[in-house]
């Protein structure tokens, strides 16, 4: 699933907890954080990266960084 802003992120860690269906709650304690978190970064997907990893990894999820187009960024 390609993912272009924080909103797409927000809606797919919602929709990947409400698979397992766990509350926000239960994904909180699972990603050490707090239930309000949890449901502003859904609503949102405003957040700190640390927390998006370890809510990504709580879901059993990965993020990934891709290269939108050609380009000379990666080039040793």
């Amino acid at each position: 699933m390609r993912l272009n802003h924080s909103e797409d992120i927000g809606a797919a860690v919602r929709a990947a907890r409400k698979a397992l269906g766990w509350s926000q709650t239960e994904l909180a304690e699972k990603a050490q954080t707090t239930q309000a978190v949890i449901s502003n970064f859904e609503s949102s997907g405003d957040g700190r990266i640390d927390t998006l990893l370890r809510i990504t990894q709580a879901l059993d999820l990965q993020l990934l960084l891709l290269q939108r187009k050609e380009s000379s960024l990666w080039e040793d």
